[in-house]
């Protein structure tokens, strides 16, 4: 097993991926609201999970961006000077 892997009630999950592996036992027995807040309890995590992603993604994205900024500012820059010494020529 991978340092990240955890085993929990019977359900092996990854803490820091995406891909969570969760051995569902259909036998479990409950009532119809135990199964409901177990469901919105998993259900908020995936949400809580997918948020985070969300956000790192945002960033990454904004970061990409002031980065192409730049490097196109800087080829603009880069042919107007050679433009400008051809002509001088």
């Amino acid at each position: 097993m991978s340092e990240n892997a955890t085993r929990q009630n019977g359900q092996l999950a990854r803490n820091d991926s995406m891909y969570s592996l969760s051995n569902m036992d259909t036998t479990l027995e409950g009532t119809p609201d135990d199964m409901t807040v177990v469901d919105a309890a998993s259900l908020r995590r995936q949400i809580i999970k997918l948020n985070r992603r969300l956000q790192l993604l945002e960033e990454e994205n904004k970061e990409r961006a002031k980065r192409e900024m730049i490097m196109y500012s800087i080829t603009v820059a880069f042919w107007l000077l050679n433009s400008w010494l051809w002509f001088r020529r």
